[in-house]
C-alpha cells in the first residue's frame, strides 16, 4: 500500500547527493524527466528526485514507474491535464481572503480533472487491480456537488451567472427593466435635440446614461454635465429626466457587488471545508504525474526494469548511455561485482571507456532514483550506500590545482566518503604524474578501495596496472577493442584480457612519420615490445573467437527457428489429420444412418408383401444388415473413442487390395468381392451380393471369423432370383427417388467438395442415375480441376466433358455413369 506525503516532505530512506551527480550527468536527466511531467505537482517531484539508498524503498519506486509504464503500453497516457495549483489560493483563504472567481473555477476545474482521472479505473478486473497507480487512483477525493456549485454560479474570470442566487437574478431584472426605461426616455430626448448632439448615441461616464452633447450648446438641455471630450467640444450630460432612475440603477449595481460578494464568500468556505482534501489530492496528482513522467521517460529511452540487488553485483546487457543519441550510442555489456568486485578496463583514447564508466554509474544511480534503465532486458543493478566518481579533467586555474591535483583531491574526498557498499568510479587512474609513481599509487588506490569492499571501475593506459589485475584476486581486467585493419575502435568491451592503447597505430593514422614511429618502437624494452605483441595476438584471437561465436549463435538462432516452425507445420498436419479423419467419420456416419433407413423403408415393403413367406429370407438377411449398420453408428457416435479414424473402424487394414479377393466393408459391415484393383484416388469397385458400390481403400479389412459373415441357412437357399431382382429395383427406386440429376459444389472448400462429389456418384450409381450435372462454377478453376481430376479415374464414371453453351459453359461439367 502507497503512502500519501506532501511536497515538502523527504521520501523515506538515505538520499544520494551532491557532486556526483554533476560528475555523472544525473541532474540532465532530472530534467529531462521534469519536461514529461504535466502538472507543477509533479515537476517539483521530478527535479527534486534523488537517488536512495534504502533497497526496500528502490525496489518499490522502481515497482511504481513500471506499473505505469505497462498501464501507458497498453491504455495510453493518463489524463492529468486540467489540475491547477490551489495551494497559493487556499493560502490566501485561510488567512481570511475571498477567492476570486478564477481561483474558484481553477478549484472546480481540479475537481473535474480528479473525477475524470478516477474515471479510468476498469469495471471488471484487471492486471493492475492492486497496484500502486489504481490504489492512488482510487483514493483520488472527488466532490462532484462543489465542483457542480462553482460551475453554476460562475461563468468567466469575471461574470457570475445571473442563476447564482434568487437576489442576483432578481437584481440584475430590476436592473434591465430600469435600463430599458432610461433609454426609452434617453431616446426620446435625442428625437427632440438632434440638432445639439454630437451623435445619436447613448453612453455612459461614471456608470451614468449620458448623451454626447456639442459644447457651444450644452445649456439647452438641463441636466448634469459627468464628463467632457479630450478636445473640449463634447460634454456628456445627463438629462435631470433619467437622474431618479440613474440613481437607482446605482443603488441596484451597489447591492449586485454586495450579492455577488457574498455568494464568492459562501463559495470560499465551502472551498475552506474541502481544503484537507484538496491538499491531500495534489499529493496523489503529484506522485501520480511523478510516475508517469518517469514512465514517459522510459518510452523515450526503450528502456527496461533491471532486477535489484543488494550484494554490490552489476550486469548490464547492451547498456546505453541516455544522453546520448540513440541513432549514434554503442551499446555496451558491463560485468562487476560478482567473480570480481574490481575492473581495470584499459584500452586506446576514444575507445569509450569514459563513456562506459559514465553508462555505468548513471544506469546505477537512476535505477536507485526509480528510474528504468535503457539496457536490455536481463540486466541486473545493484542499491549502493554510496556511489563516488572522479572522471574527467577538472583542472582548475583558479584553484591553482594542475590535472593530477585535481584527481588527487577527488580521490582523498572519495577515500574519506566511502560507507558501507560503494560504488567507486575512477577515470584515468594515476595519470599526470611520473608514469612510475602514478602506476605505483593507483595501485595502492586500487587496493585500498579493494581492502573496504568497494565495488570499482577504473581506466587506465599503465601496464603496472594490467598486471595488477592478473596476479590479484578480485581483480579483473577489462579492454575496449580496437581493429588495427580498419584502425577504428570496435566500442566493445571484453572482460577478462587487458588491452592495448595503440598509441603507435592511431599515431600512424593521423599522420605521424613512419622513422617517428620506429624510432619510437626501438626505445622499447624487450619485454614491453613482447607484451604488446601478445595483447595484439590475443585481440585478434578474441575477434576470431567472437566471429565465430557470433556465427554460430546465428545458425543456433536459425536451427532454433526452423525447429520451431518443423513444430508449428507439425501442428498443423496433426490437427488437419484430425480434422480430415473426423469428417470422414461425420460422412461415414451420415451414409450408415441414410442406408439404415433405406434399409427400415425396405422392410417395412417387404412385411407389408402378401407373400411373407418369400419375403422372410430377405427381411432376416436385410435385419442382419441394419443391426450391422446400427452398430457403426453407435461406434461413430461413441465420444470415448479417439478423434483419429484408426480407432473408429476396426480389423487389419490389407497391405495391398487384389482383383478377385473377398474384403469386409467397414462402412456397409458386409462381406465383398473386389471388381477392380485400386484407383489412383483410392477408390475400389466391390460387389457385396446384388450390391455393387465404390469404397475407399482404407474402409477395407481383411475378412477374420469375427467380420466373416454367418454361414447362410438351408432355407435362404429358396430365394429366388426374382426375390433379389426385386430388392434390388426397391432399392434403387429409392435412391433414385431421392437423388438429383444435378449437384451444387459452388461455395465448398476443395476436400469438402471431393467428399461430397464421391458420394454423390455412389448415390446416382445405386439409384441407376445415369447422367449428372456438376455445378462447380467458374471462379479460379480450383472446384474444376478437382471435379475433373475425380472423374477422370472413377471407374463408374463412362464419360465426361464440360458444359456447352445453355447448359452453363465452363461452369458445369457433364457426365454420364456405367
Amino acid at each position: 500500500m502507497f503512502k500519501r506525503t506532501t511536497f515538502e516532505e523527504e521520501r523515506a530512506g538515505k538520499k544520494i547527493k551532491g557532486r556526483v551527480l554533476t560528475t555523472l550527468e544525473f541532474d540532465k536527466i532530472a530534467s529531462r524527466l521534469e519536461e514529461k511531467a504535466h502538472t507543477v505537482f509533479g515537476r517539483e517531484l521530478c527535479l527534486s528526485l534523488c537517488p536512495i539508498s534504502d533497497y526496500d524503498e528502490v525496489k518499490q519506486t522502481l515497482s511504481e514507474t513500471d506499473e505505469t509504464f505497462r498501464y501507458i503500453n497498453k491504455y495510453g497516457y493518463l489524463p492529468l491535464g486540467g489540475f491547477s495549483d490551489l495551494r497559493s489560493s487556499l493560502k490566501y483563504a485561510h488567512a481570511g481572503g475571498t477567492m476570486s472567481m478564477r481561483q474558484l473555477l481553477d478549484c472546480a476545474s481540479f475537481l473535474r480533472s480528479a473525477a475524470h482521472l478516477k474515471g479510468i479505473l476498469p469495471d471488471a478486473s484487471s492486471d493492475l487491480d492492486g497496484s500502486v497507480l489504481y490504489e492512488r487512483i482510487r483514493s483520488l477525493i472527488t466532490i462532484d456537488a462543489l465542483e457542480k456549485e462553482i460551475s453554476s454560479c460562475i461563468n468567466s474570470d469575471d461574470e457570475m451567472n445571473d442563476r447564482a442566487s434568487k437576489t442576483l437574478y432578481d437584481i440584475r431584472r430590476s436592473k434591465r427593466e430600469l435600463s430599458g426605461s432610461v433609454r426609452s426616455i434617453l431616446d426620446k430626448v435625442m428625437s427632440s435635440n438632434e440638432d445639439i448632439l454630437q451623435e445619436k448615441v447613448i453612453t455612459i461616464r461614471n456608470d451614468r446614461y449620458c448623451l454626447p452633447v456639442i459644447a457651444d450648446f450644452k445649456g439647452r438641455i438641463n441636466g448634469i454635465v459627468h464628463d467632457t471630450s479630450s478636445t473640449g467640444q463634447t460634454v456628456f450630460i445627463e438629462p435631470m429626466a433619467v437622474v431618479d432612475i440613474n440613481n437607482k440603477l446605482r443603488e441596484l449595481s451597489v447591492a449586485e457587488q454586495a450579492e455577488i460578494d457574498r455568494i464568492l464568500g459562501d463559495l470560499t468556505d465551502r472551498v475552506l471545508g474541502s481544503s484537507d482534501s484538496l491538499m491531500e489530492d495534489m499529493s496523489i496528482v503529484g506522485q501520480i504525474d511523478f510516475c508517469h513522467a518517469k514512465a514517459l521517460l522510459a518510452v523515450d529511452m526503450d528502456a527496461t526494469l533491471p532486477s535489484l540487488n543488494s550484494e554490490g553485483i552489476v550486469d548490464l546487457v547492451k547498456a546505453r548511455h541516455p544522453l546520448i543519441s540513440k541513432d549514434t550510442v554503442v551499446p555496451v555489456d558491463i560485468r562487476v561485482g560478482e567473480k570480481f568486485n574490481t575492473l581495470v578496463i584499459t584500452g586506446p583514447n576514444t575507445g569509450g571507456k569514459t563513456v562506459s564508466l559514465k553508462t555505468c554509474g548513471l544506469l546505477t544511480l537512476m535505477a536507485m532514483a526509480g528510474l528504468m534503465i535503457p539496457a536490455d532486458t536481463g540486466s541486473s543493478t545493484a542499491v549502493f550506500d554510496r556511489v563516488l566518481a572522479d572522471i574527467g579533467d577538472e583542472q582548475s586555474i583558479e584553484q591553482s590545482l594542475s590535472t593530477f591535483s585535481a584527481h588527487m583531491s577527488n580521490i582523498v574526498f572519495i577515500l574519506k566518503n566511502i560507507k558501507g557498499k560503494a560504488l567507486v568510479i575512477l577515470d584515468e587512474l594515476g595519470s599526470g604524474t611520473d608514469p612510475d609513481e602514478g602506476a605505483a599509487l593507483a595501485i595502492a588506490i586500487l587496493e585500498n578501495l579493494r581492502s573496504r569492499g568497494c565495488i570499482t571501475m577504473a581506466t587506465t593506459h599503465y601496464k603496472e596496472l594490467k598486471a595488477y589485475a592478473v596476479s590479484t584476486e578480485g581483480v579483473m581486467n577489462g579492454a575496449f577493442e580496437f581493429d588495427n585493419e580498419t584502425l577504428m575502435p570496435t566500442y566493445r568491451l571484453v572482460i577478462g584480457r587487458p588491452g592495448s592503447s595503440n598509441a603507435f597505430v592511431i599515431s600512424k593514422k593521423l599522420g605521424l612519420p613512419d622513422n617517428i614511429i620506429s624510432d619510437a618502437k626501438s626505445r622499447l624494452s624487450e619485454d614491453e615490445i613482447q607484451l604488446g605483441r601478445l595483447i595484439e595476438l590475443s585481440e585478434r584471437d578474441a575477434r576470431k573467437a567472437q566471429s565465430l561465436m557470433d556465427s554460430n549463435n546465428a545458425l543456433k538462432k536459425r536451427l532454433e527457428e526452423q525447429i520451431a516452425a518443423l513444430e508449428e507445420e507439425k501442428k498443423a498436419l496433426k490437427a488437419s489429420k484430425t480434422r480430415i479423419l473426423n469428417e470422414s467419420r461425420r460422412e461415414q456416419k451420415e451414409l450408415l444412418e441414410q442406408r439404415s433407413s433405406e434399409l427400415d423403408d425396405l422392410m417395412k415393403k417387404l412385411r407389408k408383401e402378401k407373400n411373407m413367406n418369400s419375403a422372410e429370407d430377405q427381411l432376416r438377411e436385410l435385419e442382419k444388415v441394419r443391426r450391422r449398420l446400427r452398430a457403426g453408428i453407435e461406434d461413430l457416435t461413441d465420444d470415448s473413442q479417439d478423434e483419429e479414424l484408426s480407432g473408429i473402424l476396426p480389423g487389419e487394414i490389407p497391405d495391398k487390395v487384389e482383383e478377385g479377393k473377398e474384403y469386409f466393408i467397414t462402412t456397409l459391415g458386409i462381406t465383398g468381392t473386389a471388381l477392380s484393383a485400386p484407383a489412383k484416388n483410392g477408390n475400389v469397385k466391390m460387389k457385396a451380393g446384388v450390391i455393387t458400390t465404390v469404397v475407399k481403400t482404407d474402409q477395407l479389412r481383411i475378412v477374420t471369423n469375427e467380420n466373416k459373415p454367418a454361414p447362410a441357412k438351408p432355407k435362404q437357399k429358396t430365394r429366388t432370383i426374382s426375390q433379389d431382382n426385386r430388392k434390388v429395383r426397391e432399392l434403387r427406386f429409392n435412391m433414385a427417388s431421392s437423388t438429383s440429376s444435378e449437384l451444387m459444389l459452388i461455395g465448398m472448400r476443395g476436400d469438402e467438395a471431393e467428399s461430397r462429389l464421391l458420394r454423390y456418384i455412389e448415390e446416382c450409381s445405386l439409384g441407376g442415375i445415369k447422367d449428372i450435372r456438376i455445378v462447380h462454377g467458374k471462379g479460379t478453376g480450383v472446384l474444376r480441376g478437382i471435379v475433373t481430376d475425380i472423374l477422370a479415374r472413377d471407374p463408374r464414371v463412362e464419360s465426361y466433358r464440360a458444359g456447352l453453351q445453355g447448359e452453363g459453359d465452363d461452369g458445369v461439367t457433364i457426365a454420364r455413369l456405367v
